[in-house]
């Protein structure tokens, strides 16, 4: 025996059969029994898990709504034709052709191309079941969806969005289209405190604000967001100057619109009640007619809307109203501050006036809407010129039968008893004070007896200012 393996034929014999042996095996355990032959040439088998199923029909017009992505494929054959199946480039493919086919639901058999010759292929399921739809093309508005609004910088508010298309076009079966319940981009408001401008992606939602998987033509839309800045509603005064064509009166001015709009900060325009700094010359102004005018922004304010309004002026002819024994006015002193007043000129202290205006104007003017006044502000005892001033309804002047008034202040008593001193306080004092006075009149009595006596002189007559009642004053009130 030790001869035998000390035989190198035999250990090469050996090793030889060994090596068949263990290539047997290997073969016989991947393929199970198989029929005699030569190693290389032995057939075996695959299995192709998922393998795609393609599915060719008219696209223009169908679309496939049910079909199944894949399915199982074995090929057998002989085993150096699968290895290089499964090394190699796949070509093959298997398919349903559906191309002359109409809408419905058919049973097809799976077909497959671009195997090996040499392999036999076999497909679960051999047949499977795929419904095809004619295509439907629907319109559909693009609903804005803005989120984080309530991030958007203190004071600003965001207006209604504008977007570009604002319809998409979705394609898809009809059963597909009926779900649909809306199409939307969300646009994300945070940190915003401007006008802004983005694109955003459109979404396919259903009855339950899924979104679904489906494409929109165009994919994306253009959406501006109008950011305001804080903003508050103020009206117009308009401003007058000139003086109309002799004969014309003004019925109404008014404005349109009466109220403008003003941007920027809180600050700023909490503090402005309304907008000033428009002008109308009367004296342009011959007919009734509108007038287009520039709105001023105010200092601060960032804008003005609307820029321009539109100024109305309806005029008649004038009429006149006389009134007459008119109470003036003296404002700024009050009796209960230590101060009264008289009239010197006039001494009645009433004025005769008349005013001029329009007949439905003047209708409707009575006595107290009328004031006629001076001013004494800051002024103390004596006599005072003051120039009387008009106050009442728009579009009415005033002619006054006089300019001005002359009247005196005085003090009143108790005034003057605040400035004296208490006599129970100061009695020793005042007892002093009245014994020196005793000895200074003495003195000067016998002083007095050794000076001649003067001249009497004439009492001296008060200067009278004289009445100016024939100068009319003419007073346009804005």
């Amino acid at each position: 025996m030790d001869k035998w393996f000390n035989n190198t034929w035999v250990i090469k014999g050996i090793s030889l059969l060994i090596a068949v042996m263990l290539f047997l095996m290997v073969n016989l355990e991947n393929r199970g029994p198989q029929p005699g032959g030569i190693p290389g040439i032995t057939n075996g088998s695959r299995v192709l898990e998922e393998v795609q199923l393609n599915i060719y029909y008219d696209e223009d017009q169908y679309v496939v709504t049910e079909a199944p992505e894949s399915v199982q494929v074995t090929v057998r054959g002989p085993q150096n034709v699968l290895t290089m199946l499964q090394i190699g480039p796949e070509d093959y493919e298997v398919y349903l052709d559906l191309r002359e086919r109409e809408a419905g639901t058919h049973y097809e058999r799976v077909r497959h191309r671009n195997f090996p010759p040499d392999l036999s292929v076999s497909i679960v399921p051999m047949t499977v079941r795929v419904t095809i739809q004619e295509k439907q093309t629907v319109s559909l508005p693009v609903e804005i969806e803005l989120i984080n609004s309530g991030e958007i910088e203190e004071g600003y508010s965001a207006g209604t969005p504008s977007v570009q298309p604002s319809n998409v076009d979705i394609t898809a079966a009809q059963s597909v289209v009926d779900q649909i319940a809306g199409v939307r981009a969300v646009v994300d408001l945070a940190g915003r405190d401007g006008t802004f401008q983005e694109t955003a992606g459109v979404e396919v939602l259903d009855e339950a604000g899924n979104v679904m998987d489906l494409n929109t033509d165009p994919p994306a839309v253009e959406v501006m967001v109008p950011i305001t800045s804080p903003n508050k509603e103020v009206p117009v005064r308009i401003e007058r100057e000139g003086q109309l064509p002799g004969g014309m009166a003004i019925e109404s001015i008014v404005t349109e619109p009466e109220e403008v709009t003003i941007f920027g900060p809180v600050d700023v325009i909490n503090d402005i009640s309304f907008i000033d700094g428009i002008t109308l010359d009367l004296s342009e102004v011959s007919e009734s007619g509108t007038y287009e005018v520039e709105v001023p922004v105010p200092r601060g304010v960032e804008s003005v809307s609307p820029e321009t309004i539109n100024v109305i002026v309806e005029v008649t002819e004038e009429d006149t109203r006389e009134f007459s024994d008119f109470p003036i006015e003296v404002t700024g002193i009050e009796e209960n501050e230590g101060y009264d007043y008289e009239f010197i000129i006039p001494e009645n202290g009433v004025v005769d006036f008349q005013l001029f205006g329009s007949p439905n104007v003047l209708g409707r003017v009575n006595r107290e809407d009328l004031q006629i006044y001076a001013d004494a502000e800051g002024l103390g005892p004596g006599e005072h010129t003051l120039p009387l001033q008009f106050s009442g309804p728009q579009n009415v002047r005033v002619s006054i039968n006089r300019s001005s008034v002359r009247i005196v202040i005085t003090e009143t008593d108790e005034v003057f008893s605040q400035g004296l001193a208490d006599p129970d306080e100061n009695e020793e004092t005042v007892e002093e004070n009245d014994n020196d006075a005793d000895t200074e009149e003495n003195e000067a009595g016998n002083e007095a007896e050794n000076e001649p006596e003067p001249d009497e002189e004439p009492d001296e007559e008060l200067d009278e200012e004289p009445d100016d009642e024939t100068n009319g004053n003419e007073n346009n009130e804005n």
